[in-house]
């Protein structure tokens, strides 16, 4: 599905990022975690994150680092 629509995408940076979200939201299926609560809890902590402190927002992390 991805290769053909990628050449529809506008270019090559926006094709790369509609890749790593496809790539995102497969994580999350895999991982068992709705895709939308994830996002939107990413895109509320990412701000707030040291770049060190990334890896805990990836969808096979998202859980363990929740909040408490």
């Amino acid at each position: 599905v991805g290769r053909k629509a990628y050449l529809f995408a506008g270019s090559h940076q926006a094709a790369e990022m509609a890749a790593a979200m496809y790539s995102f939201m497969a994580s999350c299926k895999k991982n068992k975690i709705n895709e939308f609560d994830w996002l939107k809890d990413v895109f509320e902590r990412i701000q707030s994150h040291k770049q060190k402190d990334l890896y805990q927002l990836l969808p096979s992390n998202w859980e363990e680092y929740q909040p408490k």
